[in-house]
């Protein structure tokens, strides 16, 4: 059951949480990130009054609302099959080229975890490579209210790690090929929750992740590598060349 009453520039929608929904601890990671983002890209569609995701520039072009940070925090919490989950969002402004949204996820009154969302808009150049996204506006204005703290914090480290690491490379770490058809998203993108997924399937530890928080820092396309480094709570995701394109800490 998937139910959405939409309030504002925010949005409280109630799930019936499944097997898709659930890992044996908690929520699932890459499940909420993946429900949050389609949340935080409708509530912008709507903001800008538009149909749909498909987000276009004033000359036409398409164009992406892409995460730039995430931060998600989840409790412990076994036992949650069949409960029914509310998920209560909101949207706001972080400056001129930064959406962010913050999601808190409940169970009767319980909360389980929240998850912060910075977004700004890209477009593909004229290669219409994913190594060569460039910053674009939308066509049409939207006015929401000032971020709060807590995602102006994110975003303020999110700024600082993308300062520090451009142009930094690594030669050491694990190297995979993401799925051309499970890891990237309708657009062709590395969708972001496969960040995630890549930087948690090189860990040696199963304990659960109270706290991840990653900064997307560029993509790949459909059949490269990625080279994964892991050093204790901070992990990096590299293209083959060694450039880092995310970074990842947690907290377990």
């Amino acid at each position: 059951m998937l139910d959405a009453q939409t309030t504002g520039i925010g949005v409280l929608t109630r799930q019936r949480l499944g097997m898709q929904q659930l890992s044996p601890h908690s929520l699932s990671e890459l499940w909420a990130l993946g429900f949050c983002g389609d949340i935080h890209w409708q509530i912008l569609s709507d903001a800008l009054g538009q149909a749909g995701f498909g987000f276009r520039a004033s000359d036409g072009r398409p164009i992406y609302a892409a995460f730039c940070a995430t931060r998600i925090e989840l409790v412990p919490s076994p036992g949650l099959l069949g409960a029914e989950l509310s998920v209560r969002s909101r949207l706001a402004s972080v400056g001129t080229a930064r959406v962010g949204s913050r999601h808190e996820f409940r169970v009767e009154g319980q909360v389980l975890g929240s998850l912060l969302m910075l977004s700004t808009f890209v477009a593909h150049d004229d290669t219409g490579s994913n190594r060569r996204i460039v910053r674009a506006l939308p066509s049409g204005d939207c006015v929401l209210p000032d971020a709060d703290a807590r995602l102006k914090v994110l975003d303020t480290r999110a700024r600082a790690a993308s300062r520090t690491l451009r142009g930094a490379r690594i030669t050491r770490g694990s190297l995979a090929v993401p799925n051309p058809t499970m890891d990237f998203n309708a657009v062709g993108l590395l969708y972001f929750p496969s960040f995630t997924r890549l930087v948690a399937s090189s860990a040696e530890s199963t304990a659960p992740v109270r706290m991840r928080e990653v900064v997307y820092l560029g993509n790949i396309d459909p059949g490269e590598r990625v080279r994964i480094l892991r050093n204790k709570t901070e992990s990096f995701v590299a293209c083959d060349d060694g450039r880092i394109i995310a970074r990842a800490i947690e907290d377990a």
